[in-house]
């Protein structure tokens, strides 16, 4: 296979949000543009992901995908197919799933469909047929699937990739400053939306033992705050009198420069079905505390590019303070981790596997 065989791809995805599976499609669908390739996207009515698309020029459709709307987009799917002989039907999220394994079978196209989270539905089992394939984002969420009964032939993994190498270096100095954070503080950061699942809580309760030991320090969330949330959020934050020890900077596009200001990146996590917010702080040369749970531990190298803890509050205090107080330490994870990224993580690397994904999917290999 090789890079000069060109596909015709429908990207379907089924939210159009901005979090770690439609950044997934946009970065995907560019590269795969950029290497010659017919990209069609088809996305719900509004959101970041038809508004990329627009601002890249690649052809998208924007329509609703439920009720009524479930069948005039499996409708428009097999248009597209037909009219710009497509060649593969890439589907993200679970609604898309449905809808291109409607439209593949009645097309006899080939379906790619990504699995971002461990998913129980049933519709990734009925896809296991034919030239299809299911890529699973890590090897964790591939035992899933294995486990609900996919056989392992029609599994592939394909690890996310990041862009964030590519970023000119961010002054922390100027960052703290427009963030109110001061200058000598170091900066423990969580980056994704803030809400239970991401160990907020746990990580506000292990700072009340972090400042003790080291006073000028900072934790910053970095995301998009859970309505539901925010009042439990806010209690623990005042229980603990850290009031003045947490920033929260809300939806942030500047993710890099952010990265760059801290000296720790943590992932609290109850569960993570891969983790690209470690991804990204590695890019940036940031050592990664995290939970071992899902496929955290596929990217975090315990020791060598972070260090991995259980969901305990003693732990993630343990090992955040250890790395505040080590500063060689600490810059080694950081360095390994940006080598690691650059080896096996980067969106370059991600394209480079789909092409193979889709020439065995479109030649039945």
């Amino acid at each position: 296979m090789g890079q000069q065989e060109n596909y015709r791809v429908l990207q379907l995805c089924s939210s159009s949000a901005v979090s770690g599976a439609e950044r997934h499609v946009f970065n995907l669908s560019t590269i795969l543009r950029q290497r010659g390739h017919f990209v069609q996207g088809v996305t719900p009515l509004s959101g970041w992901l038809p508004n990329a698309y627009l601002v890249e020029e690649i052809p998208n459709h924007s329509m609703g995908m439920r009720g009524a709307g479930w069948w005039r987009t499996v409708g428009y799917c097999m248009k597209q197919v037909r009219l710009n002989k497509l060649n593969v039907i890439h589907t993200h999220l679970t609604r898309a799933a449905y809808i291109g394994n409607m439209v593949g079978t009645l097309t006899r196209t080939p379906i790619v469909t990504s699995v971002h989270i461990a998913n129980h539905d049933k519709i990734y089992r009925r896809l296991a047929k034919r030239n299809n394939k299911l890529v699973a984002v890590s090897d964790f969420v591939r035992g899933t699937l294995h486990g609900r009964g996919v056989p392992d032939r029609y599994i592939e993994t394909v690890y996310n990739g990041t862009d964030l190498l590519d970023y000119a270096y961010a002054d922390p100095l100027i960052t703290k400053r427009a963030l109110g954070i001061q200058s000598d503080h170091q900066v423990i950061g969580i980056v994704g939306r803030v809400c239970r699942e991401k160990g907020h809580l746990e990580m506000v309760r292990a700072m009340k033992s972090i400042v003790k030991d080291n006073p000028n320090t900072q934790l910053m969330f970095v995301g998009r705050l859970i309505e539901q949330f925010a009042e439990e959020l806010k209690d623990e934050i005042r229980a603990n009198e850290l009031d003045d020890k947490i920033t929260m900077t809300g939806e942030r596009h500047d993710i890099s420069a952010l990265l760059d200001s801290m000296s720790v990146s943590v992932m609290p996590s109850y569960i993570e079905t891969f983790g690209i917010a470690a991804l990204e702080a590695m890019a940036r040369g940031k050592p990664v505390v995290a939970t071992r749970v899902g496929g955290l531990p596929e990217v975090v190298r315990d020791q060598q590019t972070g260090i991995l803890v259980d969901l305990q509050v003693d732990e993630i205090a343990g090992a955040v303070s250890y790395l505040l107080n080590n500063e060689t330490i600490r810059n080694e994870m950081g360095a390994r981790g940006k080598q690691m990224v650059a080896d096996h993580f980067t969106n370059e690397r991600m394209v480079d596997k789909f092409e193979s994904v889709y020439s065995r999917c479109v030649s039945g290999a």
